[in-house]
């Protein structure tokens, strides 16, 4: 993250009420360092190496205030386990069935990225997603496991 992401950061947590803490610094900058769609845990793990008293349920707590004030996604689609995306504008996701990464489809035509909402009197929609589910090439079937 740099300085200007770290500025519209500290601005989106004021928006929200939310207190700039240098926890919560480090939290989003652990989930923006990784591709992957970390877990709580494991930016629990990262974040633990500088901050060694933080808890777990304060980085859920976090990522749910993240998650609230529109910073972050949750991504909890196949596991148990809830991941998260820094990267907040549309894009679709890929999740493989076997290992549950999670990959991000960058090279979707703008065409694809919204998909139309239905018809559902009384229902208020806020998000649309799209996500492919299927295997990586290394799970891939055939592959030797």
């Amino acid at each position: 993250m740099d300085g200007k992401d770290d500025f519209y950061f500290i601005s989106r947590l004021r928006e929200h009420g939310l207190q700039v803490t240098y926890q919560r610094l480090a939290i989003y900058k652990a989930l923006c360092s990784s591709d992957a769609h970390p877990s709580a845990e494991d930016i629990h793990a990262q974040v633990g190496r500088r901050f060694s008293m933080i808890s777990l349920g304060t980085i859920y707590k976090t990522l749910e205030r993240f998650h609230e004030a529109e910073l972050v996604d949750k991504l909890n689609p196949v596991s148990e386990v809830a991941r998260y995306d820094a990267k907040v504008e549309p894009h679709h996701h890929f999740v493989c069935l076997r290992c549950h990464a999670f990959f991000d489809l960058d090279e979707s035509p703008p065409e694809d990225r919204e998909v139309p909402l239905p018809e559902l009197p009384g229902f208020k929609v806020l998000r649309r997603r799209v996500l492919f589910q299927g295997y990586c090439p290394a799970c891939s079937p055939g592959k030797e496991e």
